[in-house]
C-alpha cells in the first residue's frame, strides 16, 4: 500500500478540521487535569515546593537550544516526502535526527547530573529543600532527554497529519501523570517521588509515538546506514532560523520565572507561574491549530498547490481569536473571582496578574500564533526568528532591571508589551508581505468582527458581576460560561465566518470550503467575506 493513500482519503480540509479536533481532545484532558490537579498540588506542597516544581521545569527546559531546529525540520522534511512518496528519503530524515538527538541527550544527561550539585548557589532555595530539588532536576532532566529523542516520531506523525495517534499517547500520558501524581500527594509523597512518575509516564507515551508511526509506515527502518551528514546538512540550514525562534521562544518563556526564582523567594515563581498557566492551559486548544497550519502549508508547497495560502494566512488566525474570545471576556472580567476560587491562597498575588498577561497573550499569541507557523511550513521564517531573537534580548534586559524594582506585576508588564509589539504585529506584517497583502487591512481581517462581537457579551458580564453574578461560588462561574459563550458565538456565527465557510462540508481538497472552489471553476472573483464591513476580501487585502 503507498504511503499517501492514508493523506488522500479525506479531503484537506475535512483533514485539517479532524486534525484541530483530535489536539482539542488532546488538549483536553490536559486542560481538565491541569485545573483539578493544580490547586490539590500547591496545597499537598505548599507556595515553596511549588515554586521549586516550577522552576524545575523552567531550567531543564532551556535544553531544548540543543534541538538546532531539527524537530521543526523533521515535520518539514517528512511532510515533504510523504507527499512525494519517498519513504526512502523519510528513513534517511528520521534515522539522522535519531543519531544527533541521541548522541547530544547523552552528553547533556551527564553535564546536568554532574551540576546539579551548584543549583542552591543561584536559586533562594530553604536547606529542607536543596537536596530534593537536585534530586527532581535530574530526572526531569531524564524525562526531558528521553522525549529528545522519541518525540522525533510524534513530530513525524504531525508531518503526515495523523493527529489521532500523536494525541491518543499524549492523553494516556496526561491521565497517568495526573491520576499518580494524586495518589502520590495524598499518600504524603513529595518534590522526587513525583518526579519518578513523570519518568516512567512520559516514557510510556514515547514507546506509544513510535509504535503508532510505525504502524503506519510499515516501511520504518532503525539505521545508523541511512543516517548521513548531508542530510544532517540539509535540516540543519532549515533548522537553523527555527532554532534561533526556538531559544527565543524559551528565554521569552523560562527567563522570567527563573530571574523572579533569583531576585525574589521561590513562592514568587508560583504567584507568577499560576496565571501563566491558566492562559496557557486553555489556550493550548486554540495555538494547536498552528501545529496543522505549519504541516498543511508544508504539503501544499511540496504539491505546488499554493492557492489556498492567503485563505490558510487570515482565517486560521481569525478562528483562533474566535474560538478564545468567551474564555477571554470570562478572565477579564471574573478573573480575580476564579482565581480565588480555584486558589485561594494565591490569588491576592496572582489575580492582578491575569489581565496583564491575557493582554498580550491574546493579541501575541492566540491571534498570531499561526502566522509564526505558516511562515515556518513555507521556509519563509528567517526574518521571523531575529525578531523573536529581538525581544527576547531586549525583554531579557527589561526584567533584570524592573523585578528588584516592580516584582512580579512588574515583569507581567514586560511580557505583555513584547508579546504585542513582536509576534502581535512584526509577525502578521512579515505575513503580509509573503502573501501580498495590506497589512492594516490584514489585521482588520483577523480581529475586526472577533473584537465587535465581544463587545455585548462584555457588557453582559460586567453588568451581571455588578449584581446577579457576582462570581462567588463555581455554580455561578458555570452559567456565566453558557451565557457569555451562547451570546459570543451567537453572533461571531454570522459575523465572523463567511457564508461559504457555514456551507462547508467534507472532502473539500481546493481549498477550505466548496463554496470557494465553486467560485474559482467559474471565475468569479474569491470574495472572502466576514460579513459587512471590515473584514473586506482578498482583493482588499492585496490591494495595499
Amino acid at each position: 500500500m503507498p504511503i499517501l493513500e492514508t493523506t488522500h482519503s479525506a479531503g484537506r480540509g475535512e483533514r485539517f478540521v479532524v486534525g484541530v479536533l483530535w489536539n482539542w481532545l488532546g488538549v483536553g484532558a490536559g486542560l481538565f487535569t491541569g485545573l483539578l490537579l493544580s490547586p490539590y498540588l500547591i496545597r499537598k506542597l505548599g507556595p515553596e515546593a511549588y515554586g521549586l516544581w516550577a522552576l524545575s521545569f523552567a531550567m531543564v527546559e532551556y535544553c531544548v537550544f540543543l534541538d538546532l531546529g531539527f524537530r521543526s525540520a523533521t515535520v518539514k522534511y517528512v511532510a515533504h516526502y510523504w507527499a512525494t512518496d519517498e519513504p526512502v528519503r523519510i528513513n534517511e530524515v528520521i534515522n539522522t535526527v535519531l543519531v544527533y538527538s541521541g548522541v547530544i541527550s547523552s552528553l547533556l544527561f551527564g553535564a546536568i547530573f554532574a551540576g546539579s550539585a551548584y543549583l542552591d548557589r543561584f536559586f533562594q532555595i530553604s536547606a529542607s529543600y536543596t537536596h530534593s530539588f537536585r534530586i527532581l532536576v535530574i530526572l526531569i532532566s531524564l524525562s526531558w532527554c528521553l522525549g529528545f529523542v522519541f518525540n522525533n516520531f510524534a513530530a513525524s506523525l504531525e508531518a503526515v497529519q495523523r493527529y489521532d495517534l500523536s494525541t491518543k499517547p499524549a492523553i494516556i500520558t496526561t491521565i497517568l501523570r495526573a491520576s499518580g501524581t494524586a495518589v502520590l500527594l495524598y499518600q504524603g509523597y513529595g518534590l522526587v517521588e513525583i518526579g519518578i512518575l513523570v519518568v516512567l509516564s512520559q516514557t510510556v507515551g514515547y514507546a506509544l509515538y513510535f509504535r503508532g508511526f510505525r504502524r503506519i509506515f510499515p516501511e520504518l527502518r532503525i539505521s545508523t546506514r541511512y543516517a548521513g551528514l548531508g542530510t544532517l546538512r540539509k535540516m540543519a540550514s532549515f533548522g537553523i532560523h527555527t532554532f534561533v525562534a526556538n531559544i527565543s521562544n524559551l528565554i521569552l518563556n523560562q527567563s522570567c520565572p527563573l530571574l523572579i526564582g533569583h531576585f525574589r523567594p521561590a513562592a514568587f515563581v508560583g504567584y507568577y507561574t499560576l496565571p501563566m498557566r491558566l492562559l496557557l492551559y486553555t489556550g493550548d486548544a486554540v495555538g494547536r491549530a498552528g501545529v496543522i497550519t505549519n504541516a498543511n502549508a508544508a504539503e501544499l508547497q511540496a504539491r505546488g498547490d499554493t492557492k489556498v495560502l492567503p485563505e490558510l494566512a487570515v482565517y486560521t488566525n481569525r478562528y483562533c481569536v474566535t474560538l478564545f474570545m468567551p474564555l477571554a471576556i470570562l478572565f477579564w472580567t471574573y478573573g480575580d473571582r476564579i482565581l480565588q476560587l480555584w486558589v485561594p491562597s494565591m490569588a491576592p498575588y496572582s489575580a492582578p496578574l491575569l489581565p496583564v498577561l491575557l493582554s498580550g497573550y491574546m493579541l501575541g499569541v492566540i491571534g498570531q500564533h499561526s502566522s509564526g507557523m505558516l511562515l515556518q511550513g513555507l521556509g519563509r521564517h528567517q526574518l521571523y526568528a531575529r525578531g523573536l531573537a529581538v525581544e527576547a534580548i531586549l525583554s531579557l534586559g527589561a526584567l533584570v532591571l524592573v523585578i528588584p524594582r516592580y516584582g512580579i506585576l512588574g515583569a507581567a508588564w514586560v511580557t505583555c508589551i513584547s508579546m504585542i509589539l513582536n509576534r502581535g504585529l512584526f509577525a502578521p506584517w512579515l505575513v503580509s508581505l509573503e502573501m501580498g497583502f495590506s497589512f492594516l487591512p490584514f489585521l482588520r481581517s483577523i480581529y475586526a468582527w472577533p473584537f465587535a462581537c465581544a463587545v455585548p457579551p462584555m457588557a453582559l458580564a460586567f453588568a451581571l458581576r455588578m449584581s446577579a453574578l457576582p462570581g462567588g461560588s463555581w455554580r455561578q462561574i458555570a452559567v456565566l460560561i453558557v451565557l457569555i459563550a451562547s451570546s459570543y458565538y451567537g453572533l461571531a456565527l454570522f459575523l465572523c465566518l463567511p457564508r461559504a465557510h457555514r456551507l462547508c462540508g467534507p472532502g473539500s481538497d481546493a481549498g477550505f470550503c466548496t463554496g470557494i472552489r465553486r467560485r474559482r471553476r467559474s471565475g468569479t472573483a474569491g470574495r472572502i467575506r466576514g460579513g459587512a464591513g471590515p473584514c473586506g476580501t482578498l482583493e482588499k487585502l492585496h490591494a495595499g
